[in-house]
């Protein structure tokens, strides 16, 4: 398989060896179908002298020349453009090699920090040990491992669970330290347990999340105060039971502020408006009405018949949505209801979700009135509902919640 070296030139070495005889011999014994040198202003004529010797062709080899030799930001990006150009000539990450065998201590650090992050296979080192060169050889799987385990750690501070939890479970273990082997088991538990969370599943929430270890420094963001696994027990009950219930819908609302935090308007409407359809059915069955099947002789005579038309020949029985459940409680003249009817800004965003084309329009759902909608709806129901904004909080994401 051809190969392709980035080799770092310096322009003397420690050992008093020739630096140039030193690096001809070797990648002559390499035999890479391509040499890409990385050399500042001073070594590149070393460079020239290396290529000249093994020999190779001028269409064998490149000289990348850095600004200083002590600039670990511009050789950390020469060298990522560096991997970046052999890729585009058809080189793999597992057929580019480096040599930091030669040049600063920073040029070697930045050469091998872009090769660790694009997984490049081969880290190769010549030093003299007083007889005789010898040459290390490292696959950094190690340092590659740890980078994915901080990788996932950022991929659950922003929510992408599902992208967290199959990361970590490619992680060889083997690579790691024992402490770090518990936090990758940790993390895998914590991708898993809010991945559950923010899906609703909150019976297989409950069955994780214990396993998660409080003590380890890694997943102190994401640990989970004793109230609000309460308070996620009293949802997991409510809904078991087939109730509606304070707790269940300041979750859902927050379910809808991650998704606009995402960007996924759509669905963060979607959840707004079951939101406002679940206050709708908690508010009606504290009047004894079922949204699913509504007892007509609970409403006023002059109202009934227009509810009576709704009666559903095959099941007999009379089934709301939102809207008519909020004209239900506008009826009945409670506060809710008529606070919900006055509210002109928010039946014009509701209708903007309306005409979407995820919901029964044509529309595009813009992102200024999703966000005035998650907005205008959280205001609702903070009026509405009892220490609803305290709520929120409890059960939102810590980490959203304290900002880190």
């Amino acid at each position: 398989m051809a190969t392709a070296l980035i080799c770092t030139v310096g322009t003397t070495l420690e050992s008093g060896e020739d630096l140039v005889e030193l690096l001809s011999n070797e990648i002559r014994e390499l035999a890479p179908a391509f040499v890409l040198f990385l050399a500042s202003r001073e070594s590149s004529d070393h460079a020239l002298r290396v290529a000249a010797a093994v020999p190779l062709g001028e269409s064998a080899f490149a000289i990348v020349q850095v600004e200083s030799p002590h600039n670990i930001n511009d050789i950390f990006e020469k060298t990522n453009d560096s991997i970046r150009e052999l890729r585009m000539r058809g080189y793999g990450p597992d057929q580019i090699l480096i040599d930091y065998t030669t040049g600063t201590k920073v040029m070697a650090a930045g050469a091998v920090l872009a090769a660790v992050m694009n997984q490049c296979c081969q880290l190769r080192y010549l030093f003299y040990n007083g007889h005789e060169t010898e040459r290390v050889l490292t696959a950094p799987e190690s340092v590659m491992a740890f980078r994915d385990l901080l990788l996932a750690r950022r991929l659950i501070r922003e929510m992408r669970f599902r992208s967290a939890y199959d990361l970590l479970s490619h992680i060889d273990s083997t690579d790691l330290s024992p402490y770090d082997v518990d936090s990758l088991n940790a993390l895998r538990d914590v991708a898993l347990s809010y991945r559950h969370w923010d899906n609703f599943r909150y019976e297989e929430f409950l069955e994780t999340i214990p396993k998660v270890p409080t003590q380890l420094e890694p997943i102190q963001k994401f640990l989970i105060a004793p109230d609000t696994l309460e308070m996620i027990r009293t949802i997991t009950g409510d809904l078991a039971a087939g109730r509606y219930s304070p707790p269940v819908l300041a979750d859902m609302l927050n379910n809808a502020e991650r998704r606009l935090r995402e960007g996924k308007l759509d669905d963060a409407a979607a959840r707004v408006y079951r939101a406002l359809e679940m206050l709708s059915q908690w508010l009606l069955a504290e009047q004894g009405i079922d949204t699913n099947d509504v007892d007509t002789r609970r409403i006023p005579p002059r109202f009934r018949v227009n509810f009576e038309a709704m009666r559903s020949l095959d099941e007999g029985i009379v089934r709301i949505g939102m809207r008519k459940a909020f004209e239900l409680l506008t009826i009945l003249e409670t506060p809710a209801g008529l606070r919900f009817d006055e509210n002109r800004n928010l039946a014009t965003l509701l209708q903007h979700r309306s005409d979407s084309i995820l919901a029964h329009g044509t529309k595009s759902l813009g992102e200024v009135e999703c966000v005035e909608l998650v907005r205008t709806a959280r205001a609702f129901f903070v009026e509405e509902v009892e220490g609803f904004a305290d709520l929120c909080n409890q059960l939102q994401f810590r980490w959203l919640v304290e900002g880190f």
